[in-house]
């Protein structure tokens, strides 16, 4: 046992010999622990601890400044004397102007950052009118730029010879401009810029590019060796969408539009999906409209809509409707007879709750007969409907796709919960599948809980319910009830008394 002195020496934690010991480590792990403090702000602030400390953050590889003034970031990167920076990152909280902006830039070059990020969202000063120079950044390899509203102009002379990856949000750029400028350029974002009227995006070296703006301007993009596209553009004006597009070794692409009204349906986004190997994929997001949205000038068609997808021959089309009680299916009837040739058709019902449009609403006018009508789907193999309830307008649909989709291999339901098996809605939905044996066919129901789901399914024509709980399956075959218990090895089945077991 240690003496009695030596235990209170301990407890009262004065048994060093007082040794700044920390300051006496490496210079490189002194360095390390400085980058570990996650802004130049701190780092700064050790320099109170000793001399050691005084002034070591100037020789940090990474800089990260957050909330800054311009001119004390100008000011501490002019005290740097290591060598060339590898990350500096700066965020500004003050309103900036082109020209005060541009001397940050320059400043940054000095230092020539292999990775530069500049953000800054409360917009320019009062005088803010002008434009920001970018230096020749020749050793940046990644540069991003954030800044609400800044007009920037490529550099007087000279290339960003290293540049790969470029981000620019909120600002007012012209990518005609600037991308000669940017040889190695594989990676470009341009997410809510100002562009001009005519852009025209062109690089030889580009592999990756998300494009998300104003549609409002001719844009063409020529990019032969681009693999990977995202695009999304708001469609603001009453021609469309206007662009050329060349990208002969894309392997995978997104586009996105969003429009205005289309008779009494609001074609809110139209999305394509192109992945190398797979079906290409359009997905396309509507819901009603209300008088107030009414619109001449913002007006678009279907017909019109469609023709501007990049991939006019799409064989998977995905539907989602926020129907709020409105008949939908002259609506997607029409945009059937448009693209008839898809392969697999999927729709999910949005209804927050069942809800019947107005007695003069025009989807449900006399002449609107829609019902007795079919288009030749003879390429559809496979539909999915997630949320129908059962309603007639609903279970005419179904009759419509059966009677028009004489190549349908399987067709798969998702019914609320409040659809059981003895009312009326689910005995006429399952009426129609009867009518259609040759039809793989299952009918999914929401679960009530946790610990149940539903399943309801018709197998040429025969009627299955399942429950499924934690202790087992509740299940009904063609009207005999059963129990089906899940074991870890096997499966019991129960019906009217007799019992068999199955092998997983």
């Amino acid at each position: 046992m240690p003496p009695q002195e030596s235990r209170r020496r301990s407890e009262h934690g004065d048994d060093g010999d007082g040794a700044d010991r920390l300051s006496g480590l490496p210079e490189e792990l002194l360095l390390q622990i400085l980058g570990r403090l996650g802004s130049v702000h701190a780092a700064v602030r050790t320099s109170v601890l000793s001399s050691r400390w005084r002034g070591l953050w100037t020789g940090l590889q990474e800089l990260t400044f957050r909330g800054a003034a311009v001119h004390s970031v100008k000011a501490a990167l002019a005290k740097l004397a290591g060598p060339a920076l590898n990350i500096l990152e700066v965020g500004v909280e003050e309103q900036v102007s082109p020209h005060r902006f541009t001397s940050l830039l320059r400043a940054a070059a000095r230092v020539a950052p292999k990775k530069l990020t500049v953000t800054g969202d409360v917009g320019l000063e009062p005088e803010g009118m002008g434009t920001a120079i970018l230096p020749c950044l020749d050793r940046t390899v990644s540069l991003k730029i954030d800044m609400w509203d800044m007009a920037l102009a490529p550099p007087l002379v000279g290339e960003f010879i290293a540049l790969t990856d470029l981000c620019l949000v909120w600002c007012r750029v012209d990518p005609g401009a600037l991308l000669p400028l940017c040889p190695r350029l594989r990676d470009l974002v341009l997410n809510r810029c100002s562009l001009p009227d005519d852009m025209i995006l062109q690089s030889s070296s580009l592999e990756e590019l998300v494009l998300k703006c104003y549609s409002d301007a001719r844009i063409t993009v020529t990019t032969p060796v681009l693999k990977k596209m995202k695009l999304k553009l708001s469609v603001v004006g009453g021609d469309g969408v206007n662009m050329f597009f060349s990208a002969p070794m894309v392997e995978h692409s997104i586009w996105h539009y969003s429009y205005k009204d289309i008779s009494l349906w609001r074609l809110e986004t139209v999305s394509e999906f192109l992945v190398q190997g797979q079906l290409p994929v359009v997905r396309i997001h509507l819901c009603p409209i209300y008088p107030y949205m009414l619109d001449d000038e913002w007006s678009f068609d279907f017909e019109q809509a469609i023709a501007q997808l990049k991939m006019p021959k799409f064989h998977v089309l995905k539907l989602v409707i926020l129907a709020k009680g409105h008949v939908f299916g002259p609506m997607v009837l029409h945009l059937l007879q448009i693209r008839p040739f898809m392969q697999r058709l999927d729709i999910s019902i949005e209804e927050e709750e069942e809800k019947t449009c107005p007695i003069d609403c025009t989807c449900s006018q006399p002449n609107n007969d829609w019902t007795t009508e079919s288009v030749a789907l003879t390429h559809l193999q496979v539909v999915k409907i997630d949320g129908i309830s059962g309603r007639s307008h609903e279970v005419d649909f179904l009759k419509l796709l059966f009677r028009s989709a004489t190549m349908l291999k399987r067709m798969t339901l998702s019914l609320p919960n409040v659809v059981s098996p003895s009312s009326t809605r689910y005995k006429t939905i399952r009426d129609v599948f009867k009518e259609c044996p040759n039809v793989e066919s299952m009918g999914v129901a929401k679960p009530r809980s946790e610990a149940t789901e539903s399943r309801v399914a018709w197998v040429g024509g025969q009627l299955m319910f399942l429950v499924a709980a934690r202790d087992g399956v509740l299940a009904s075959i063609g009207g005999a009830r059963c129990k089906i218990k899940l074991m870890k090895s096997n499966c019991y089945m129960d019906i009217e008394g007799d019992g068999m077991s199955i092998d997983k």
